[in-house]
């Protein structure tokens, strides 16, 4: 009955967010324009539905621990991972307001293992702190300094770099 179906639900809705289908919501009916103007739409959205903590109060008890217990293996082998390369001789940064962030990096490549989720993680902890990693490796004060960024920049970068190549073309081309 509906118990069942609203178990389904829950289980439909993690495997659709693991896997990248996130649900677009009140713009699910706008999925064409959103696919011509931004890559991956439905990627980006599940990266975020992952994160947050509302997505796993909606599920059912039983797919919620399910869900906790995955996202939980997929946290284990990642934090394993990075470990296992540092300790071969690879740098690994763990400062979330850096863009190297949970990536392993061996001279000048950088290997990302997280999927997708750095750049989300990234851009919550700069907004959050108020703050970035530069490349030199020090912390700035968005806002603070000639011709800092802003939270603002921050959230423009972000959402550029989320524009489809034809759109982002266009940005190109209006901003000279």
């Amino acid at each position: 009955g509906k118990e069942l179906d609203a178990e389904l639900k829950s289980y439909a809705t993690f495997i659709n967010n693991a896997t990248g289908r996130g649900n677009l919501g009140k713009f699910e009916e706008s999925a064409p324009l959103l696919n011509a103007l931004f890559f991956s739409p439905r990627y980006v959205v599940s990266r975020f539905n992952l994160l947050s903590p509302t997505t796993y109060a909606k599920m059912s008890p039983s797919a919620r621990k399910e869900a906790l217990k995955t996202v939980g293996a997929f946290i284990g082998v990642g934090l394993t991972t990075l470990a296992l390369a540092k300790a071969g001789g690879a740098e690994a940064e763990e400062d979330p307001r850096s863009s190297d962030f949970g990536k392993i990096k061996t001279g000048n490549v950088r290997y990302d293992i997280w999927a997708g989720f750095t750049q989300v993680v990234r851009l919550l902890a700069n907004i959050i702190t108020g703050q970035k990693k530069n490349y030199k490796k020090e912390i700035e004060t968005l806002g603070e300094g000639y011709k800092s960024d802003t939270r603002g920049d921050i959230l423009q970068r972000f959402g550029r770099s989320k524009l489809s190549p034809a759109a982002g073309m266009a940005a190109d081309f209006l901003e000279g």
